[in-house]
C-alpha cells in the first residue's frame, strides 16, 4: 500500500473518531459551545457586513492557486528524484554490460582454445585407437583365430561364428586372454569418450565405421565368454544401424548363448525382413532345433543352402539334425559335402564317422573319427565319439584310452563318465563302473540314463535293493522308461517279489510291445511262480523279438528245471 492510501486511511479514521467522540461526549460538549445567537450574529457579519459574495470567489481562487503551487513544487521534487534514479540505473547497466561483454570475449577465447585442444585430443585418440586395433589384430593372428572383415565386404562379413557352427574352434591361450581384456577395455573407454564428446552429427560413413568397431568389440567379448558385455556392444550397433544384418544376427547368437531363444528369433526375423541372408536362416534353424522344432529347423537349413551352396556350416548343422532323426544316409551325404568345401574340417570328419558307424561301416567310421581326432587334438567331442564306436566293436581298452582323453580335456563332461562306466560294465569291472556312474550323477542329476546304468551295474553285483532304488530314480525322471521298468521287474523277481515284478513287466510290455527283455524277464517271473505255460509264451516271444536271448533262455530253463 502506497503513501497516498495510508494518508486517506488515517484521515478517514480521524474523522470517524471525531464523530464517535462527539456523539459519545455530546452532553458535555454542548455546554462549551457558544450560544446560538452568537453563531447567527457571526454568520450575518460574514455575509452582510463583509459582503462575502464579493470577495469570496477571489479568496477561493487564491486558495486554489496556493494549493496548486504546493502540488507543483512537490511534483517537481519527485520528478528530479526519478531522473536521478534513472540516471543511476543507466550507469549501472552500462557497467554491467561492459563486464558481460568482457566475459563473453573471454568465453569465446576459451572456447577456441578448448576446440583446438579437443581436436588435438581427437587426433591422439584416433592414433591410439588405430594402435590398439593393430595390436588386437596381431594377437588375433597369434591366437590362430580368423581376422574378421569389416561389415559390407561380403554377405557374411561381420557375422559371428558360434560354437554351433565351429565346434572345434580353438580357445584363446591363457597368456593372451589377459592382454585381450586389457585392449578391449581401452577400446571401450575410447568409444565411450568419443560418443560423449562428439560435437557434430555423424556422417553415414562415420556411423558405419563405429558400427564395425562395435561388432568387432562384441565378437571379441563373445570369444572371451563375456556374453552380457558382448550384448551391450551389439545393442549399440543395432541402434546405430537398425537394419544391419550382422548386428541383428550377432545379437541373436549372444541371446541364444544367454538362454533367450525368443529374443534371438525376434532379431533373426528382423534381419530376414530387411533382406534374405543365409546366415540368418542358419542361426534361426539352430535356435528352432534347440526349441525342438526339428522340421522347421530343417527347412531353415535348406533355405540357407539354397541361398549359398558353399555355406559349409549349413550342411554341417543339417547333417547333425539328420543324424538325430536317424536318417544317417542323409547325414553322411551332408557331411561329405562339408568336407568337399572344407577338407580339413575336423567336426565334419567326426560327424561323418558317426554316420558311417551307424550305417554299419564301422571301419570307415573309425577312419573318419581318427582324422577328426588328428585335426582337432584338443576337441573332446571327436575322442568321445570314437570311444563309443570302439566300445560297440568290443575295443574296450582303446575306448578307455579315448574316454580318459575326453575327461582330461573336459572334466565336467558327464556323458564321458557314463560311457566309461558302460565300458567297465562290458569288461565286468562293476565297482569301477559304479564309481563313474556316481560322478556322472553328480554332473547330470536329471539324466535318467545314468541312474538306469548304475542300476544295471548294481544288479550285476547282486545288489538288487540298491538297483531297484536306481531304477525308481530313473522312472521318476522318465515315467515312460520301459527298460527301467523291465529291469526293476527283473530285480524284484530276484528278491522274490513276484507280483510286483510281473506288474512292472506288464507295464513295460504295454509301453513297448517289442521290448524282448521285458518278455524274457516276465517269463522268468512266471516260471518262478510255477506258471509254466505263461512263462513259455513269454520266453518264446522274447526269442522271436531277439534271437540272441535263446542261449540265456536255455541256461535259465535248465536252472529252473534243476
Amino acid at each position: 500500500m502506497d503513501k497516498r492510501r495510508w494518508t486517506l486511511l488515517i484521515v478517514g479514521v480521524a474523522v470517524a473518531l471525531v464523530v464517535i467522540l462527539a456523539v459519545v461526549f455530546w452532553p458535555w460538549v454542548r455546554l462549551w459551545l457558544p450560544h446560538p445567537n452568537l453563531i447567527t450574529a457571526w454568520f450575518r457579519y460574514l455575509v452582510i457586513d463583509l459582503n462575502i459574495a464579493r470577495w469570496g470567489p477571489v479568496a477561493t481562487l487564491l486558495l486554489v492557486a496556493i494549493i496548486e503551487l504546493v502540488w507543483a513544487l512537490n511534483l517537481g521534487r519527485r520528478s528530479n528524484a526519478f531522473d536521478r534514479h534513472w540516471t543511476r540505473l543507466e550507469r549501472m547497466h552500462s557497467r554491467e554490460l561492459e563486464v558481460l561483454n568482457q566475459e563473453v570475449a573471454l568465453l569465446k577465447e576459451e572456447r577456441r582454445a578448448l576446440r583446438g585442444e579437443l581436436e588435438l585430443r581427437e587426433d591422439l585418440i584416433s592414433e591410439e585407437k588405430a594402435r590398439l586395433w593393430t595390436r588386437f589384430e596381431g594377437l588375433q593372428r597369434a591366437s590362430g583365430l580368423p581376422r574378421e572383415l569389416p561389415a559390407g565386404t561380403d554377405p557374411s562379413s561381420g557375422v559371428l561364428r558360434s560354437r554351433e557352427v565351429l565346434p572345434d574352434a580353438t580357445d584363446l591361450p591363457a597368456d593372451l586372454r589377459g592382454e585381450w581384456r586389457q585392449i578391449i577395455s581401452q577400446l571401450e573407454r575410447i568409444d565411450t569418450i568419443s560418443s560423449v564428446s562428439g560435437r557434430k552429427p555423424q556422417s553415414a560413413l562415420q556411423a558405419q565405421q563405429r558400427t564395425d568397431e562395435l561388432l568387432r568389440l562384441g565378437s571379441a567379448c563373445y570369444r572371451l565368454g563375456q556374453y552380457e558385455r558382448a550384448l551391450r556392444h551389439y545393442n549399440k550397433a543395432a541402434e546405430l544401424a537398425p537394419v544391419d544384418a550382422a548386428a541383428l544376427i550377432n545379437r541373436a547368437v549372444v541371446n541364444q548363448e544367454l538362454g533367450r531363444p525368443q529374443s534371438a528369433l525376434q532379431d533373426l526375423d528382423r534381419a530376414l525382413k530387411s533382406g534374405e541372408n543365409a546366415w540368418a536362416y542358419l542361426y534361426r534353424g539352430i535356435v528352432r532345433e534347440q526349441l525342438g522344432e526339428a522340421k522347421r529347423a530343417q527347412e531353415d537349413y535348406g533355405k540357407a543352402i539354397r541361398m549359398d551352396g558353399s555355406l559349409a556350416e549349413a550342411y554341417y548343422r543339417r547333417g547333425l539334425l539328420y543324424a538325430e532323426m536317424g536318417e544317417h544316409d542323409k547325414a553322411f551325404q551332408d557331411q561329405n559335402r562339408v568336407l568337399e568345401l572344407q577338407p580339413r574340417n575336423a567336426a565334419a570328419f567326426t560327424a561323418r564317422g558317426v554316420a558311417r558307424a551307424a550305417l554299419g561301416d564301422s571301419q570307415w567310421g573309425l577312419n573318419d573319427l581318427d582324422l577328426g581326432c588328428s585335426h582337432a587334438p584338443t576337441s573332446y567331442r571327436a575322442f568321445y565319439e570314437r570311444a563309443r564306436v570302439r566300445a560297440r566293436l568290443q575295443m574296450d581298452e582303446e575306448a578307455l584310452v579315448d574316454l580318459e582323453r575326453v575327461i582330461e580335456l573336459e572334466p565336467s563332461f558327464g556323458p564321458a563318465y557314463l560311457a566309461r562306466g558302460d565300458v567297465y560294465v562290458q569288461m565286468g569291472e562293476h565297482a569301477k563302473a559304479i564309481a563313474d556312474f556316481d560322478r556322472a550323477i553328480e554332473l547330470q542329476p536329471k539324466n535318467p540314463a545314468v541312474y538306469y546304468a548304475r542300476g544295471q551295474a548294481r544288479a550285476a553285483m547282486r545288489e538288487y535293493r540298491h538297483a531297484i532304488e536306481d531304477y525308481e530314480h530313473a522312472l521318476d525322471l522318465d515315467p515312460g522308461h520301459a527298460r527301467a521298468l523291465a529291469c526293476r521287474g527283473s530285480a524284484r523277481e530276484k528278491i522274490g517279489e513276484y507280483a510286483e515284478a510281473i506288474h512292472d513287466l506288464d507295464r513295460a510290455v504295454a509301453l513297448d510291445p517289442n521290448l524282448a527283455i521285458a518278455y524274457y524277464n516276465r517269463g522268468l517271473a512266471y516260471g518262478s511262480l510255477g506258471e509254466y505255460d505263461r512263462a513259455s509264451r513269454d520266453l518264446n516271444k522274447a526269442v522271436e523279438l531277439d534271437p540272441s536271448l535263446s542261449s540265456q533262455i536255455q541256461a535259465s530253463t535248465g536252472v529252473m528245471a534243476d
